[in-house]
Order: structure tokens, then sequence, then C-alpha cells
């Protein structure tokens, strides 16, 4: 696998690195468990590409060369547009594709960096709560794989604010504001900036109401249909339902909430959205939605879904929980052995190794190894011990099984 290094700016620890690696094979395990095939696309993009397509990253985001022919190029600013300009091409009727790709955009803050390391799915063709309801439940078991205990993804959808605006006499302007205020919750400028423009009361206390349509499902979509004012957004809620009563059959209810008041900053979403946040770490570790249009702008009709993990955030994250960081910076086994007992040690090492375990192997005067189980070869006994419990074994094969047991309760 090749190095996944966040940005040419900033280099990983070696530590960092190692931990890094490890996140990526997880979450490709798991896109393989749901049947997705890994794909690419050129770190270098078609600028006029981006720049032509609806709802996209903004132009000044992007950062920008020009290859010897004159023709303007962009560091890739987003993972779903060239593959799904890809997928438009081949015409394809229902794929599943994942990615692992650095993503490159000019910040807004100077602190962080200009690219990113970005995981990802595409899933093409396919448009009913049920395909929203797994790519969401894949969301959950990839951080269940990590090893976060406490986060929630938070689900919204593109389709209610849309339609609760269509036809409001409001500039881009004016939209983009009022956007960042029902993102961020400020309940106390709404109103005021609502106010200055030409909106009817009804509408004006369905918008102030957005914001507070967050939490447990049920009571979300009971307060949102309350104030529902076209079928379009009836059928925005009774979808809502319908993707939330798979949940429960996956078995991850208890992982989501709704928030209709969620924005994404890419425009061509225009279904289900979400985000997934880590308890005590304050940034989305993953994002997406459903784009049924993107495809569109590029000749095909072709309905999608997807969602990216941001590699650099989840790393964070992890890197917050010291005691999780101590672990994941130990190996599997840590075989110790004397000259009485190399020719066992060594063999059993290999056996390990071969069937998947990260082993280190060091003589006893030679000081510890970080392991998860040890393993004490002398001239007496040959034990496996893990924290208190010490097991004896006589053979390399019921040291395997041993190991088997002993990670299968724990």
């Amino acid at each position: 696998m090749r190095p996944y290094i966040t940005s040419g700016e900033h280099n990983l620890s070696q530590t960092d690195y190692q931990l890094q690696n490890r996140m990526l094979t997880t979450i490709k395990n798991r896109f393989h468990t749901y049947g997705f095939q890994e794909s690419g696309t050129s770190v270098f993009q078609d600028y006029d590409m981006y720049s032509s397509v609806i709802g996209t990253v903004q132009k000044h985001d992007m950062i920008k060369t020009i290859n010897p022919s004159g023709d303007v190029l962009v560091l890739r600013p987003d993972a779903t547009i060239p593959i799904a300009r890809q997928m438009a091409t081949e015409k394809t009727t229902y794929h599943r594709l994942f990615y692992v790709q650095d993503i490159f955009r000019q910040p807004k803050n100077q602190s962080h960096h200009k690219a990113f390391t970005q995981a990802g799915v595409e899933c093409f063709g396919d448009d009913t709560p049920e395909n929203d309801a797994e790519m969401i439940a894949l969301a959950v078991h990839i951080l269940n794989d990590l090893r976060f205990d406490q986060f929630k993804i938070e689900i919204g959808h593109a389709g209610f604010f849309k339609d609760l605006i269509d036809g409001l006499p409001i500039s881009p302007e004016e939209l983009e504001k009022l956007q960042e205020l029902i993102q961020s919750k400020n309940l106390i400028e709404i109103g005021p900036f609502l106010d200055s423009l030409s909106v009817g009361e009804t509408i004006v206390e369905a918008i102030q109401a957005i914001p507070l349509l967050y939490g447990d499902p049920e009571r979300v979509m009971e307060k949102a249909s309350e104030i529902t004012l076209n079928d379009n957004m009836k059928q925005t809620i009774d979808y809502m339902k319908a993707v939330y009563d798979l949940f429960k059959a996956y078995d991850v209810e208890d992982c989501v909430v709704f928030d209709l008041g969620l924005i994404n900053h890419m425009a061509y979403y225009s279904g289900v959205i979400f985000q997934g946040y880590i308890t005590g770490y304050s940034k989305p570790v993953l994002m997406g939605g459903r784009y049924n249009d993107l495809t569109e702008q590029f000749g095909a009709d072709m309905p999608a879904i997807g969602f990216g993990c941001i590699i650099d955030y989840l790393l964070e994250a992890r890197k917050a929980d010291e005691q999780e960081t101590e672990m994941e910076n130990t190996v599997d086994v840590g075989i110790y052995y004397d000259q009485n007992t190399i020719n066992a040690a060594l063999p059993a090492a290999t056996q390990l190794r071969n069937a998947g375990y990260q082993v280190l192997t060091q003589s006893h005067d030679n000081g510890s190894i970080p392991s998860r189980y040890t393993v004490h070869f002398t001239k007496e006994a040959s034990l496996l011990i893990h924290q208190t419990k010490q097991r004896t074994f006589q053979s390399i094969s019921e040291l395997e099984h041993l190991l088997q047991i002993e990670m299968r309760d724990n």
C-alpha cells in the first residue's frame, strides 16, 4: 500500500504514520464487506469541469496550475465530481466504488493545510430508502471498527430547506447568509435577518423552527410535520421516516440523530445528507449525502449517494484519546526467549505472523515489548500472558489456539 501522507506541507511522526495506515486498512476492509471496489482519479483535473458544475467547490478554494499547453488545471479539490463524470461517460447503470485519495484546497484558515486524505464511497444507480440507510449504516460500522465508543451520525435532507424557500425573493448572497445562520443555529440573528426580507409570516415561523429540528429522529419528524408548507416537504418527511425504520433493522438507531438544519457546503446534494461526529471532537470526521442530479450535468441520469471520511480528522480524534493512542502503539504479540529457547521462539513467531498477527521477538534481557499479549519461552515452561492471566502451552498450534480464544473473549 502506498504511503498516505496528508500533505507535502507537513510530515507525520512515525507513530502517527503507522496509526493512519492501520485506520486506512480498517476502513478499506469495511468498504470491501459492503461490496465496494477500489477506484481512483487523477490528481490533476480540468479547471473547466469544476467551474462548470453547479454547486461545487468555490473557484477561490481551488489550487490552480497551468500545463505546458496553457490549459488551466486544478489539484483535485473534490473526489465525487470526477468519479461522477467517469460513471456518466461509461454509462454504467449500477456501480459501487471506493477511493482513498488526497484532496487539495486553499484553506480559509492559514493554520490549516492545503491537502487532506479522504477515504470514501460512491454508489450509483439506486435511489431508495434502503440504499440510503445502508450507506449510513456503513458509516456507523466504520466508526465502530475504528473503536470510537461515542459518536453520532447527524442526518438531514437537502430538499427540505430548498422546498421551504422555493420561490422566495432572496438573492444568492442573502441565501448564503441565511444558510450560515441556520447551520450555526443562531436563533438570535435569524429573526432580524428575516425581518429585512419580504417574507410571509408563515414562512418566517417555519424557517425559525428549522434550527430546532435536531435530536431524537421521531421527535424531529413530528415537529417537522407541523411546519411543512407543501407536498414536497411532506414527501421528504415520509422518506426520512422510511429511512429511520430501516436503521432499526441494522441496529444503528442509537447512533443517529436528525438535524433538518444541516446544510452541506456542496450544493449538488439533493436528498439525504449526513455528517459523523466523535464525542469530544468538534469537527465532522465524515460527511456525504445523495446527489441524484450531479451526473445530469455530464449528460447521464444516474442517481447516486456517497460519503467521505476525513482521515486527518479521524487521526486527530484518535490521538485526543491518550489511552487509545497508547493501545494503537502496541503489537499483537511480544515473544521473549533466551539462548536455550530461541529455536522454539522464532518458529512460533513465524507461524503467528503467517496467521496474520503482528509479532515482535526479543531476548528476556533486552527490555520489554509494548504488546497486547506476551509469550515467554523458558526452559521450565512456555507461557501465554494477558494482563494477570497466565496459560501454559506445549506446541505452537496450541499457542495459536489459545490466542484465538483470548482475542475472542477480550
